[in-house]
């Protein structure tokens, strides 16, 4: 129970505590296997439904924002009974709320995985000019949403799992839905991630080379501002889904690097 609410959510893995938080339209549920593979990496990980999805009732209007879900999310984790958590890890929205609940309670983790997450204003950059994501057209949010998973045949795999999942919170929440997306477009977690970094909180910030929703140019942003060298993998926005045994060796090295698990060799990447 969460704000006199029940919330569902997924728990795996033993070992310290970890955190995934999932992404926009989604529910735990579409990333079972991923969050199973990242507690095959040596912990237990608690996965919730944010607010808006999964059933879990809508933030108020003055909490609609990422510093609401944040805070969110904080009572999540004193409801079952969590104080600290090796890891943070969040795909995309969920990476914006991950990043947030970073800046806002430092003291509450200890390493930060943000995959493909929304968190850059940069939709375009050009020599001359730099769009913002405010500046990108709607069509072309959906264009992208609509072929992310037709990009290759084990991403198209994935898509009963995805639709199992999106669809019951489009037709329960869709007004919710929509609400949530305005304020993911005006995302700027940029300074956020740099404060982030300055209180060196390990951070890992994985993007995928086909990914149409987040584009390259928010990545680097993010990256930049988190002072990581980066990862970029194979794949299209939800690489996660259709690879989550390389999704939990993304998660064993952040486990090693904050000192859970023992070093582990470098990974080699695109």
């Amino acid at each position: 129970m969460v704000d006199g609410h029940p919330v569902r959510s997924l728990s795996t893995g033993g070992g310290p505590p970890a955190l995934f938080l999932h992404g926009w339209g989604l529910d735990p549920t579409a990333y079972r296997e991923a969050i199973r593979a990242m507690g095959a990496a040596g912990c237990r990980v608690v996965a919730p439904a944010l607010p808006g999805f999964g059933g879990t009732p809508e933030l108020p209007p003055d909490q609609r924002s990422f510093a609401g879900y944040a805070a969110w999310t904080g009572r999540f984790l004193d409801a079952v009974g969590v104080d600290r958590v090796a890891l943070v890890a969040g795909h995309s929205f969920g990476g914006g709320v991950s990043a947030s609940f970073a800046y806002a309670a430092p003291d509450r983790l200890d390493g930060l995985l943000l995959a493909n997450a929304i968190g850059s204003p940069t939709w375009a950059a050009f020599p001359n000019e730099v769009r913002t994501m405010m500046q990108r057209p709607l069509w072309d949010w959906g264009r992208h949403f609509g072929t992310d998973l037709l990009q290759s045949p084990r991403t198209l795999a994935t898509l009963p799992v995805v639709l199992g999942s999106f669809l019951p919170n489009l037709v329960r929440n869709p007004l919710g839905m929509f609400r949530t997306s305005a304020f993911i477009r005006q995302a700027d977690l940029v300074a956020e991630v740099r404060v982030v970094a300055r209180r060196r909180i390990p951070t890992m910030v994985a993007w995928s080379d086909r990914d149409g929703l987040v584009p390259r140019s928010a990545y680097e942003e993010l990256r930049r501002a988190a002072r990581a060298e980066g990862v970029v993998v194979e794949g299209s926005h939800s690489w996660l889904l259709a690879d989550p045994g390389l999704f939990g060796e993304l998660a064993i090295r952040m486990l090693a690097e904050v000192g859970v698990l023992p070093t582990h060799p470098p990974l080699s990447l695109v």
